[in-house]
C-alpha cells in the first residue's frame, strides 16, 4: 500500500520547532482536523484547505484545564491521543515516569534520577462547537494526583503495578492511545507490555467524572505496546510499535473487543517500514470517496517539514467485500512511506 501526502499548514504557530518535530495525536471533527504535540502545551485546530489543511485555531491547555500542573514552568503535558466523541474532544496526556537520556545529560552514564512528570497527567474533555472547529473551556478532567487519578486506579492492578515507578522507554507505565467505543474509554498502555503481551483498559467514567469500573484487555501485538487507538466502523484500530525508543517495527492493526480475561490476536492490516519515521498518530480519514488513515510521525524524516509546513500521511485502509466481514486485502501489507 502506498501512501499520499497531506499537508499542514500550522501558520505562525509551526514556527514553534518542537511543534512539527513532535506532532503525536490527531483526530476529527467534522471537516476539521485536532492535533497535538507531546513537547508543547497547546492543541491546534485544523481547517481544510485545498487538499490539505491550515491552523484555525489553537488553544492553551491551561486555559482548558485550569490547574493542570506544570503552568507555572510550561512544562511539556506529552498529549499523547485524541478522540472526538459525544460533541467532546478527549485528551490524554502519557502519564509516564521520565529518565534523561544520555543525550540530554551528554554524559557516558545512565542517569540514576527517575523524574515524577505531573504535567503529564491529563484524561479529559472539552465540549465542541457543533461544526467541531472550536472549543468550550473549561473541560472537566479526572484528578491529577490521589486516589481518584488515572495513575492510581489502573496502578492498582495486579499486571500494572510493578510497572508504575519506571520510566516511560524501560516498559513503564505510559498511556498512548484513548478512544471511546461503546460508552467506555479505552486507553491503550505502551507500556508495560508483560509476558510479551500488551494491555488496553476499558474505563468507566460516572456521571460525576470519575473513574468507576476498569476492564483489563491483553492483546497480542508480537511484543510490541500501544501506540494509538481509533475507532473504525464497528471495530478499533492499533498502532502497534517499540516500548522503547527503537527504529520498528510498527503495525496497524484491527481490534474486536472481546468481554474476555483471554489473550486476543487482532488482525493485521499493514506493516510500516523501519526507519527514522515512528507512526505516531493515527485517525480514519475518507478521502474521494476511499476509508483511509493519516499518520502523524514523531521523529520525523526532515523532509516532513517545510517551513511551517508539515507533511502528514494518507494510507488505505483494505476494502470489505460485500455481505461478509473478511477483509478484501490480504493481512500483512507493508505501507511505502516515502
Amino acid at each position: 500500500m502506498s501512501a499520499k501526502t497531506v499537508w499542514l499548514d500550522y501558520a505562525a504557530a509551526g514556527r514553534k520547532p518542537k511543534l512539527l518535530a513532535n506532532l503525536s495525536a490527531v483526530a476529527k471533527a467534522g471537516d476539521y482536523l485536532w492535533t497535538a504535540s507531546d513537547e508543547m502545551r497547546t492543541i491546534e485546530c485544523l481547517a481544510p484547505e485545498g487538499g490539505g489543511y491550515c491552523l484555525h485555531a489553537q488553544y492553551a491547555l491551561d486555559q482548558l484545564f485550569p490547574g493542570l500542573p506544570g503552568a507555572d514552568d510550561q512544562l511539556e503535558a506529552d498529549v499523547e491521543a485524541l478522540e472526538v466523541a459525544n460533541d467532546r474532544l478527549w485528551i490524554c496526556g502519557s502519564h509516564s515516569l521520565t529518565r534523561r537520556s544520555q543525550s540530554k545529560t551528554k554524559s557516558d552514564r545512565v542517569d540514576p534520577k527517575i523524574r515524577k512528570r505531573p504535567s503529564r497527567r491529563l484524561l479529559g474533555s472539552v465540549g465542541l462547537a457543533p461544526g467541531g472547529d472550536a472549543l468550550a473551556p473549561p473541560g472537566t478532567a479526572l484528578p491529577f494526583k490521589g486516589a481518584g487519578s488515572v495513575r492510581t486506579v489502573l496502578g492498582a492492578h495486579a499486571h500494572i503495578a510493578p510497572f508504575m515507578q519506571l520510566p516511560s522507554k524501560e516498559n513503564g507505565f505510559d498511556i498512548e492511545g484513548l478512544t471511546v467505543w461503546r460508552g467506555k474509554i479505552f486507553v491503550g498502555l505502551r507500556g508495560p507490555v508483560v509476558d510479551n503481551i500488551a494491555i488496553i483498559a476499558a474505563i468507566t467514567v460516572t456521571s460525576a467524572f470519575a473513574i468507576g469500573a476498569v476492564v483489563l484487555h491483553f492483546v497480542d501485538l508480537g511484543g510490541l505496546g500501544v501506540r494509538d487507538l481509533a475507532r473504525w466502523q464497528d471495530t478499533i484500530l492499533i498502532l502497534a510499535g517499540p516500548v522503547n525508543s527503537a527504529d520498528g517495527p510498527f503495525r496497524l492493526l484491527q481490534w474486536q473487543p472481546q468481554r474476555s480475561q483471554k489473550i486476543q490476536t487482532p488482525d493485521c492490516l499493514m506493516r510500516f517500514a523501519s526507519g527514522v519515521d515512528h507512526p505516531e498518530g493515527i485517525c480514519p480519514l475518507q478521502r474521494e470517496r476511499a476509508e483511509g488513515v493519516i499518520v502523524l510521525y514523531d521523529t520525523a524524516n526532515k523532509d516532513r517539514t517545510n517551513g511551517t509546513r508539515y507533511r502528514a500521511d494518507w494510507i488505505e485502509l483494505p476494502r470489505r467485500r460485500a455481505g461478509a466481514g473478511a477483509l478484501a486485502a490480504p493481512a500483512g501489507q507493508r505501507a511505502r512511506v516515502r
